[in-house]
């Protein structure tokens, strides 16, 4: 959620560089919120419509 802070880390050449921003912060978000299950290991290994379709849909 800090490097949303941060936006000279990556310029907004491209859109997917965004889309790719946006799925690192939902990442932290989740590893953040759910410290107690083995989520980070699961998201790693994840690429972005595997992510969202599996994580987004819980709240």
């Amino acid at each position: 959620m800090m490097m949303a802070d941060m936006p000279h880390w990556v310029p907004p050449q491209k859109p997917d560089m965004m889309q790719q921003i946006r799925e690192m912060e939902e990442r932290e978000k989740q590893r953040n919120s759910h410290k107690q299950t083995d989520n980070t290991n699961t998201t790693k290994g994840m690429n972005p419509m595997d992510f969202f379709t599996k994580y987004a849909v819980k709240d």
